[in-house]
């Protein structure tokens, strides 16, 4: 799922959205890291996953992608990812 949103800019963003959480590992990581290697610049990925992904987290920062990780009420992990903008 894509929506647009604004960045505070006056541009939109696109955020598309993964639900991984019914995968085993590690489809939900290499999923993930497609989809990163898939984003434009200033374009964001949103990806539930069904635990905390610090293996995911570590590869992220490697790659000099910026993650943000939040615990789900109902159990699982949310992950903001941003491609940074040139």
């Amino acid at each position: 799922m894509s929506t647009c949103l604004c960045n505070g800019t006056g541009a939109s963003v696109e955020r598309t959205t993964l639900d991984l959480r019914s995968l085993p590992p590690p489809e939900p990581m290499q999923q993930t890291l497609a989809a990163v290697d898939r984003l434009g610049p200033g374009q964001v990925l949103e990806v539930l996953t069904p635990l905390m992904p610090m293996p995911l987290l570590t590869a992220l920062a490697e790659l000099g992608v910026k993650a943000q990780a939040t615990t789900l009420p109902e159990g699982g992990a949310k992950v903001i990812i941003r491609r940074a903008s040139p």
